[in-house]
Parts: C-alpha cells; sequence; structure tokens
C-alpha cells in the first residue's frame, strides 16, 4: 500500500508538472495577444491624434490607414497559419494531460476508498490493543497481590522451627518472631479469617502466637525473677531487658494481658527491691550518725561559760599574747568542732563533685569506727535515692511506654507520656518512699536536730538536688523534696530560736562576780574612770578579751553567711530558697536574715550587759571594742564584710572608739583638755582673762616635755588591752 501510494504521488507530480508548463504557454499567449491589442489601441489614438493635429485630408488618411490594417490582418493570418501545428501539438498535450488527469482522479478516488478502509482496519485495532493492555495489567495487579497474599499466608518450616525450638536470646529468633507478628497483622488487617483458604493457616498462626507469647513470657518473667536476689547488681537484668524490649512490644500488640501481668510483675518486684534495699541501707547509716542529743545545751548564750573561763584563765600565768588571732581564739573557744564553727563541712558537700560523689558504705565506715554527722548521711542517702529513680524512670519510659504499640508511642505527646510515666514510677517507688518521709529522715533529722549547721547543709543539698532533677529532667520526686524542705525548715527555725533565748536569758551573774573578785583592787584608791589597766592579773585581763558569747556568735554567724555563699555561680539555682541573686552579692534567705537580725540584737544587749559589771568607763569601752571587732573580723574573713551584722557592729566600734580614745589621752593629756573644753563652753564674745595666760604657759610647758613619752605609755596602754594587734594599732594611729 505504501509502495502505491509513493507511486501514485509522484506520478501525480509530474502530470502537475507538465500541466502547469502548458498553462504558463497559455498564459504567454494570451498576454502577447492583450499586448498586441493595447500596442493597436495605443497606435489608433496616436493616429487619431496625429490626424487631428495634421492637416492631412482624413479621408486619405482613412484609405492609408485601411491598406495598413488589410496588410496587417493578412500578416497576422499568414503568422496564425505558420504556428497552427504548434497550436495543435499543444492541444493534443492538453488533450493527454486531461486523460491523465482522469485517471489520477480515478487512482486517488480508489486510494482514498483503501485509506477508509484501513483507517477502520486501525481504529479496530488500537481498541483491541488497549484492551489487551488493561487485561495484562489487571493480571499484573492479580498477582503482585497474589503473591503478596499467598507470601504472607504461608508459613515456611523455618518459621515454625525457629518459634518452637530456637533460643529466644537468639537472632533468628527475634527475626522469625518479627515475621510472625507481620503475618498475624495481615491476618487481623484484610479481614480474610473468614476464607475457607485462610481459616487452616490462621489456626497455625494462633498456635504459633501462644507459643512464643509463652516462651516470651517466661524469659521475661525469668529475668524480673534475677531482680529478687539479694546484693545483685539490678542494672544488668535491666539492660538485658532493654535489648529484648521487642518481646514486650509483642505482648502488647497480641496478647495485652500477658503484657499486663509482666508490667505488675516487674513493678511490684522492684518496688520491693527498692524498699527493701533502701530500708537497709538507710538503718546501717542510722547506726552510725552522731547523736547531737549532747550538743542540746550547747547555745551561744549557755551559763557554763564563766566559770569554765575562770577556771581555765586563772592556772594561766603572765600577761596573756595580745597578738592572738581571731582564728586562735575562736579555736579555743569553741566547746565541740562544728557546732558553731563550720569548718569544710560545706565545701565538702555543696560543690558538684561533692554532692556527686559516691555515696557511703556502711561497712566500710564501720570498720574505721567513724561516726556520720547529720549532713553526711542526708547526702548519702538522698543522692541514692536521686540517682536510682533517674534511672528507673528512663528505664520505665524505654522500656514500658515508648515501645512499639503503646498508646503513648501512638500518641506522640509528651504531656501524656510524662503522666503514664509517672504513674508506674509512682507504683514502683512509693512504697520506698513513703518509707523515708515517715521513718528515716524523721528519724535522722530528730537525732540531729541539734546541729543548726546541719540542718542548713541538709537544706542546701535538697535545692541543688532539685538542680539535679531538672537538669536530668526527672521531675517525679518533687513532693518528697518539698516535704523535706518543710520538716528541715521547721527544725532550723527552732534551733535559730533556741539560741536567741539563750542570748536573751543569759545569766551575768557569775562574770559580774568575777570582775569584781578580780578589779576590785582598782575601785579605791582615787583611780579615775579613764585611768588605764596595768598590773592586772591574767584573769582581769582575760575579762576585757572577747567574751565566749562573742566567739561563738561569730563563728555562728560566719557559718550561715558560709553556707549562704558555699556554691559558685555556675552552681546556683533558681529555685532556691536559701541562697537567692541579689545585685553582686548572694545572701541567706530571709527566715535566717530575720533570725540573724534578732540574735544580733540579742547579742548587743548582752555585750552592754556584760559591760556594766566592769568597774570602770575605760574597761567597758575597750571589753565592747574588742567583742564588737572580734564579730568584724571574723565575718569578714568568711567573705561577709557586708553583712546587716558587721555594717552594726563597725558604727558600734567607731562610736565606742571616740569615747575610749577621750578616755586614753585624758590621763596625760587632762589640763589640755579640760582647757580646751572650757574655751568651747564659753560664749564667743567672751573675753579671755589674762591669768589664764599662766596656766596655758604651763600646759604648753609640760606637753613639749612628756608627750613623747606619754605617747609611748599610750600605745603600751592600747596594746595590752586590745587583743588584736591591728585594732590596737588602727586605735592607737587614730
Amino acid at each position: 500500500c505504501g509502495q502505491v501510494v509513493r507511486h501514485v504521488c509522484a506520478l501525480i507530480r509530474r502530470q502537475t508538472t507538465t500541466h502547469n508548463t502548458q498553462l504558463s504557454t497559455r498564459g504567454c499567449l494570451h498576454e502577447k495577444l492583450m499586448l498586441r491589442r493595447r500596442e493597436v489601441d495605443s497606435l489608433s489614438s496616436e493616429v487619431s491624434s496625429v490626424v487631428l493635429e495634421s492637416d492631412v485630408d482624413l479621408r486619405i488618411y482613412s484609405k492609408r490607414v485601411e491598406e495598413q490594417l488589410r496588410n496587417l490582418e493578412s500578416s497576422a493570418v499568414g503568422a496564425y497559419v505558420r504556428s497552427a501545428p504548434n497550436v495543435l501539438g499543444l492541444h493534443k498535450k492538453i488533450s493527454a494531460c486531461c486523460r491523465t488527469l482522469e485517471r489520477m482522479e480515478n487512482i486517488l478516488a480508489n486510494f482514498h476508498r483503501d485509506l477508509g478502509a484501513i483507517s477502520s482496519d486501525i481504529q479496530d485495532l488500537q481498541a483491541r490493543s488497549m484492551a489487551m493492555n488493561q487485561r495484562l495489567q489487571n493480571r499484573q495487579a492479580v498477582r503482585c497481590e497474589l503473591s503478596q497474599f499467598l507470601s504472607d499466608m504461608i508459613v515456611p518450616d523455618s518459621l515454625i522451627q525457629h518459634i518452637l525450638l530456637t533460643p529466644v536470646t537468639e537472632q533468628d529468633f527475634i527475626e522469625n518472631l518479627h515475621e510472625l507478628d507481620h503475618k498475624l497483622n495481615v491476618l487481623a488487617n484484610r479481614g480474610v479469617t473468614s476464607y475457607p483458604s485462610c481459616q487452616d493457616v490462621g489456626s497455625l498462626l494462633n498456635k504459633l502466637k501462644i507459643k512464643a507469647v509463652t516462651r516470651v513470657r517466661e524469659f521475661l518473667m525469668e529475668k524480673i525473677k534475677t531482680l529478687r536476689k539479694p546484693m545483685s547488681n539490678y542494672q544488668v537484668p535491666q539492660a538485658q531487658l532493654l535489648r529484648f524490649r521487642y518481646f514486650y512490644e509483642f505482648l502488647l500488640l497480641h496478647e495485652s494481658d500477658v503484657a499486663g501481668e509482666v508490667r505488675y510483675t516487674y513493678t511490684s518486684t522492684m518496688g520491693k527491691v527498692y524498699f527493701a534495699y533502701f530500708k537497709t541501707y538507710a538503718s546501717k547509716l542510722l547506726k552510725l550518725q552522731v547523736d547531737s542529743n549532747q550538743e542540746k545545751d550547747d547555745l551561744v548564750g549557755k551559763k557554763t561559760d564563766d566559770l569554765a573561763n575562770c577556771a581555765s584563765n586563772t592556772s594561766t600565768a603572765g600577761v596573756p599574747n595580745v597578738l592572738q588571732s581571731p582564728s586562735v581564739a575562736l579555736s579555743q573557744a569553741s566547746s565541740r568542732p562544728g557546732q558553731f564553727g563550720l569548718g569544710d563541712r560545706a565545701e565538702r558537700l555543696l560543690t558538684k563533685e561533692g554532692l556527686q560523689a559516691a555515696i557511703l558504705l556502711p561497712h566500710a565506715a564501720s570498720k574505721n569506727d567513724a561516726k556520720l554527722s547529720l549532713e553526711e548521711i542526708f547526702r548519702s542517702i538522698n543522692y541514692a535515692l536521686l540517682d536510682t529513680a533517674c534511672r528507673e524512670y528512663v528505664f520505665l519510659d524505654d522500656f514500658f511506654l515508648h515501645s512499639f504499640g503503646s498508646p503513648v508511642s501512638k500518641s506522640n505527646d509528651v504531656k501524656t507520656s510524662a503522666q503514664a510515666t509517672t504513674s508506674l514510677f509512682d507504683q514502683v517507688f512509693n512504697r520506698t518512699v513513703d518509707a523515708l518521709e515517715t521513718s528515716v529522715m524523721p528519724q535522722l533529722i530528730h537525732v540531729g536536730q541539734f546541729d543548726l549547721l546541719g540542718l542548713l547543709l541538709c537544706v542546701q543539698l535538697v535545692h541543688s538536688m532539685i538542680h539535679l532533677t531538672i537538669e536530668r529532667r526527672v521531675r517525679v520526686l518533687d513532693r518528697y523534696w518539698f516535704g523535706q524542705l518543710d520538716i528541715l525548715w521547721g527544725r532550723v527555725v527552732d534551733r535559730m530560736e533556741a539560741h536567741i533565748v539563750s542570748l536573751r536569758v543569759l545569766d551575768t551573774t557569775q562574770f559580774t562576780q568575777a570582775a569584781a573578785l578580780h578589779l576590785r583592787i582598782q575601785r579605791g584608791g582615787g583611780i579615775s574612770e579613764a585611768a588605764a589597766v596595768v598590773n592586772l592579773s591574767p584573769r582581769a585581763y582575760s575579762l576585757i578579751r572577747p567574751h565566749p558569747v562573742a566567739r561563738r556568735y561569730a563563728e555562728l554567724a560566719a557559718s550561715l553567711h558560709t553556707i549562704g555563699s558555699a556554691l559558685s555561680e555556675s552552681e546556683s539555682f533558681k529555685e532556691s530558697v536559701v541562697v537567692t541573686e541579689q545585685t553582686e552579692t548572694r545572701v541567706l534567705d530571709s527566715r535566717v536574715l530575720q533570725a540573724l537580725s534578732r540574735m544580733h540584737a540579742e547579742f548587743e544587749a548582752v555585750c552592754y550587759r556584760l559591760a556594766k559589771a566592769l568597774p570602770r568607763n575605760r574597761l567597758r569601752l575597750v571589753f565592747l571594742i574588742n567583742n564588737f571587732d572580734l564579730i568584724i573580723s571574723v565575718l569578714s574573713e568568711k567573705g561577709a564584710g557586708n553583712s546587716p551584722e558587721v555594717n552594726r557592729c563597725r558604727e558600734a566600734v567607731a562610736m565606742h572608739t571616740t569615747a575610749y580614745i577621750d578616755q586614753a589621752l585624758l590621763p596625760y593629756f587632762g589640763s589640755m583638755i579640760s582647757f580646751i573644753q572650757s574655751v568651747e563652753k564659753r560664749p564667743p564674745n567672751e573675753v579671755p582673762d589674762r591669768s589664764e595666760e599662766g596656766r596655758v604657759t604651763h600646759i604648753v610647758k609640760g606637753f613639749n616635755i612628756d608627750w613623747k613619752n606619754s605617747i609611748e605609755k599610750i600605745n603600751g596602754e592600747i596594746m595590752l588591752e586590745f587583743a588584736n594587734f591591728t585594732l590596737g594599732t588602727q586605735v592607737f594611729h587614730k
């Protein structure tokens, strides 16, 4: 068909070319005739114009024209006759072209009919092809679905063998368990259990599921039982359980009752394990605790100070060391190490390393016959609780709540996850936390209730542990921590109140009797109130030194400020109750600050009551300056130089130092001082008496003669009267 079409098209092109050539020939002849006609018309118009313009006779001219026309006609006819063969040949060619075109028309008509038939055949073939393609696609889709369905429904022998015989810890069992899970899900999701072809397979898969559930349950229960062994490291079985977490996922998807049984068994088992562990551990540590009941009466204002002070100083020979530092004096005055002075207790516990150090081992401490302080046992028990709780919380969250198929894993709700994990955590730790709250911690705090510094350190430890739980994102023990804070603060307030009351009811009778006994010589003999302290007994000197009450108060106040500033900036935490950020300094809690303010007011009252027992004003001033300066020195040394207590002591020292300077200068420059004071009291317009010139001259001469010797004596007296060399130097310079 294609060859015929191409042959016909070539023939048409040749005939069309010939026809076009003939048409162009006819066109040329027609153009020539028209050109001749236009020439004749132009000639006639020219002849007419020439005839009209010339003087020739028209008849003559018409004859001439007729003759020319006959000649032209005869020549034209002759030319046409000569061209007749050509015209005849052209006619024959045109006739041949017409016959050729008729044949071509017949051929093209037949070709058109053939093309119509071919087009219908092509359309029929196209429809048949599309139908065949659709049937092919349907068969392929059915083949894929059917092959996948057959693959899902067929239970190979290897699957059966591995589920029944392979140990559950091997990888082959886990892989085939995944395959069994997939087949069970397909059977359940497609709803083909009613098909006869699937009933046998479904029965077999259910039997395999029961066998797999049984073996997985036995494995998980066995691992949970290993947690019950005494002295076992429960982290190892937990790590193994996390490794086979898919077993619990399988139970959760296909046997939720068995999964609930496993979960309940684990929570009850771990609850008993933790309860027994913490009960045993805490009871062993409590046996090693230092009993603070013997320190019950060790208060800032205890009543045995004066007798002990007398006994210790009457046996001392010679003048006491005036260069003795406040820290040495404090170490000598403290009734028991750690009761008022803090030492390194804060540095050992309140740093990050100290807080997260290894917990105490009771058997190691008992071998050394060591006694443990309140805060050491408190930190060890509570850090063990915190660390264990954090690990258990993470395990519960990973193993039970974020397993595939669990409600939490499907919802992806963080709040729901946290609530569910907290609920599981409470099931495990409720009994343990209740035991700590109701038995262990009350007993621990009761035994250490008279250790004020230990109680405050425990408060700081609680805040540090709260901060640690925030860092670890495990906020499940907040209720426990806040309960401990309430108990501790109650004990702290009670102990602070006991110290304040001891100052308020302090009996100064013994001090008054000692002052009367050892300073009675200076009461007579006409010695003035400003007379220097010379030739006194050691006990007399000790009476104007810093009082033991001042020493204990200085230690206690410094310890409280040290606890408040023990944590560095990097370890501070926003939720702290004891430590808060204000400007550039760190201050104590408002409750401690209020108690310190009241205690300082009572301390000042005690100092003034004791000073009244001294016989002379100068002795009172020296006593007050020594005691207040001790507070300044100790608190400044501990970093509390800007505390309200130090500022009040500085004001008191400045006031009493001014009065003391007047008293110290009076024995040596009394005449000059009295003269100046009398002159200052005179009215401005009063004329001086000439009789006073001799008095002034006498005063000036005496000053010029004795001022150097007087200054040296004053310096010696100051060095004897003030316990702190730096303080004495400052007073002398003033």
